[in-house]
């Protein structure tokens, strides 16, 4: 006679392994507490990651000396030094992803004084009528930020001030649309470097990532909305040295990480097919349009977040 025959005449029906219950629940709570252990674990190790490279991200950096053109004051800005920065891929939006430093989080000087900030490469091109202009709309209001020699390397958010210092330099100024539009391009890609570096271990990571994409994708549409109307009105060269077929995949890659793929779609033929555009970029034009073709074809359109990374 099983221990449990009897309660058919009370109209219960119970299984007969009476433990079993017991097991499931209690593998159950084993696999959740061991689950909970890894990404415990997962998290101290990132967590000792992030400091080692913070420990180590000093030894790459150095600070150089310059004089404002604006205010006419010695300064140092932090930078990497020369040949300790290398770039070990590159994002399907152009993004270059350095090793052993994101050497983006350095390519912006930016005066401690006046406030008068811009990339490296056009720090010191400004004319008379422009210094003017910074020091009406940003100098006259600036509260100057702590010297550099406080500092021996920038986080992604004191980097992300400085570019958003170069940005109000850019608006004071009226600086083209591409330089505005490349610098929301730069933005972008150094918000994506600090979510990238930002372990989804917690309820407060997982927050900030979604911070960093939302804060991504309003810079990724500022970057396109610029490079398209810079494209209508401007002449190459443009931000240095990007011609017509450089921004025009750029734009496609902007617009397909923004789920636009026929207007992606529209720009691509021509780079391929094109005898001036560079190897490089043809073959990026290729693979970009194979990737959207085959998204196409199988009428299932991935995530925001998979087309984003």
């Amino acid at each position: 006679m099983g221990i449990l025959s009897g309660l058919s005449k009370f109209g219960v029906n119970m299984d007969d392994d009476i433990y079993g219950e017991n097991k499931a629940r209690d593998n159950a709570e084993s696999d959740a507490r061991a689950a909970a252990r890894a990404e415990a674990e997962a998290a101290l190790k990132a967590a000792e990651e992030k400091k080692k490279r913070e420990q180590e991200e000093p030894s790459f950096i150095l600070a150089r000396s310059y004089t404002c053109p604006v205010c006419d004051r010695p300064f140092k800005s932090l930078a990497v030094k020369a040949n300790r920065a290398r770039v070990v891929s590159h994002d399907l939006d152009l993004r270059p992803v350095y090793e052993p430093v994101d050497q983006l989080k350095y390519i912006v000087i930016s005066c401690p004084y006046c406030g008068y900030s811009a990339l490296t490469r056009s720090f010191s091109n400004i004319t008379a009528n422009q210094k003017k202009l910074v020091r009406e709309k940003i100098g006259s209001n600036f509260s100057p930020e702590a010297v550099v020699d406080e500092k021996n390397f920038y986080t992604y958010e004191e980097a992300l001030g400085r570019f958003q210092m170069a940005f109000a330099t850019s608006m004071a100024i009226v600086a083209r649309s591409s330089e505005k539009a490349y610098l929301c391009l730069n933005m972008s890609w150094l918000v994506r470097g600090q979510r990238k570096g930002i372990h989804a271990g917690d309820a407060k990571s997982l927050s900030e990532i979604d911070e960093c994409r939302e804060a991504e994708r309003e810079l990724r549409k500022k970057a396109l909305e610029g490079f398209v109307y810079a494209r209508q009105n401007e002449d190459f060269p443009m931000c240095g040295n990007m011609d017509q077929y450089t921004v025009d995949y750029l734009i496609a890659a902007l617009y397909y990480k923004s789920g636009e793929f026929d207007k992606a779609l529209k720009l691509l033929p021509e780079i391929v097919i094109s005898t001036s555009a560079s190897r490089g970029i043809k073959e990026k034009a290729r693979t970009l349009k194979d990737k959207i073709l085959a998204i196409k074809a199988s009428k299932v359109i991935p995530d925001a977040d998979s087309l984003e990374d």
